[in-house]
């Protein structure tokens, strides 16, 4: 029996040559060879593993972020020394198996690993702070995806988490520098605008001749505080990470805006026609809110005096589209794939421009924040301009 498996067994084992005696071995001399040749395979697959080993983990270790991987059971697998020095805590009692949750306390960490392992579908979380018991004060970008066996199965999970402290807090420092900044310039150019404005009203006192001068100086002050209020807009909103999402009705929130913009402009003709196919969307309230107000503000504002604007909107392939065009000049070719960069204006003049150039930059980064996108379409002979806002519908 021994002799018939040995014999089976030099016949599995993938020798590159055959085990062809040359001169008459016994039995015992046979079995000798082949359990030879099958120890040489063996070391030989065993130092081949060993280098794919040690190459798998330099190249790991030659990874700047953290890397950890944990199985179904949700324990620690392996993780690079990146990962060990700003996480992994001295413990005393080393027999105990790790498990993520004695590294991460952050829940929303926790639920994402545990969702991944049940669904399988990759998770990326932003500026996540509060992650370990080790550096609270830190900020990461974190990102799941699920490791799967060769039949397919889900067994276990990976994590690479990229550290954006130093990206978080240059980020609030910008925040807080255009703050004060807009803050301290607001301020004189106010009393500028208000020291103008007394002049102005004394027009006995003034001489004709300077009333356009007080009209300019109005005029542009009020433009400069507008631009350092879309300023500080922008750099918030660039900031902002958590967005407070909730229903949206859009038939009684657009009709609200359609109600301020007739104020802003009453000597103006403004009709709003709806057509609203989809009428709830998911999406912060007071930033959504803004970029309407900015699109339907704009389409008044380099329009004439009489202006039709058309409210539309309407679900395609789990994605809300909403879309709100107009009967005005249109804007050709060569603007359109620009009119969302920061200062970009169609009408460069001085004397006739009458925006910042922020607002659609703003509103790109609103739609940014909720991962959705905007576009804009102009009518032949450009006539009329269509922009179109893409939401996520979940």
């Amino acid at each position: 029996i021994i002799l018939s498996k040995v014999e089976k067994f030099k016949s599995d084992i993938p020798f590159s040559k055959s085990l062809k005696l040359l001169y008459e071995k016994d039995k015992w001399a046979e079995i000798e060879e082949a359990l030879n040749k099958a120890d040489q395979r063996l070391s030989f697959q065993v130092n081949e593993a060993k280098k794919e080993n040690d190459k798998n983990a330099a190249i790991l270790e030659s990874i700047y972020d953290d890397i950890i991987a944990i199985d179904n059971f949700e324990t620690m697998l392996f993780y690079n020394s990146n990962f060990k020095n700003n996480f992994i805590q001295d413990r005393s009692n080393q027999e105990i198996v790790p498990k993520v949750w004695h590294t991460f306390k952050n829940e929303c960490v926790l639920e994402a690993f545990r969702s991944v392992l049940k669904d399988g579908n990759r998770i990326t979380l932003k500026a996540i702070n509060n992650l370990s018991y080790r550096n609270p004060e830190r900020y990461f970008d974190v990102t799941i995806t699920s490791l799967k066996g060769s039949d397919g199965k889900i067994t276990g999970a990976l994590a690479v988490l990229y550290d954006v402290t130093d990206f978080k807090l240059t980020e609030q420092m910008r925040v807080d520098f255009v703050a004060n900044v807009s803050h301290e310039i607001r301020t004189p150019l106010t009393s500028v605008k208000g020291y103008a404005q007394i002049l102005q009203s004394q027009k006995d006192k003034v001489s004709p001749d300077l009333q356009l001068f007080l009209d300019k100086i109005i005029t542009n002050t009020e433009r400069m505080i507008q631009l350092f209020n879309d300023l500080l807009n922008l750099s918030v909103i660039e900031s902002k990470y958590e967005l407070k999402l909730e229903e949206v009705e859009l038939q009684p929130f657009i009709q609200e805006i359609a109600d301020n913009i007739k104020t802003n402009y009453p000597d103006k003709l403004i009709t709003v026609e709806e057509a609203l196919d989809l009428n709830f969307i998911k999406a912060d309230f007071r930033l959504i809110e803004q970029v309407l107000m900015n699109l339907m503000d704009n389409a008044c504002k380099y329009s004439g005096d009489k202006i039709k604007l058309k409210i539309s909107s309407y679900r395609k392939y789990k994605k809300a589209y909403v879309v709100v065009s107009d009967d005005g000049p249109g804007i050709s070719k060569e603007h359109l794939q620009r009119i969302f960069e920061r200062f970009y204006r169609v009408d460069s003049s001085r004397e006739t421009s009458r925006g910042t150039g922020l607002g659609l930059s703003i509103v790109k980064h609103i739609i940014g924040k909720h991962g959705g996108k905007i576009w804009a379409d102009s009518g032949e002979g450009q006539i009329g301009t269509a922009f179109t806002i893409e939401l996520p519908l979940e």
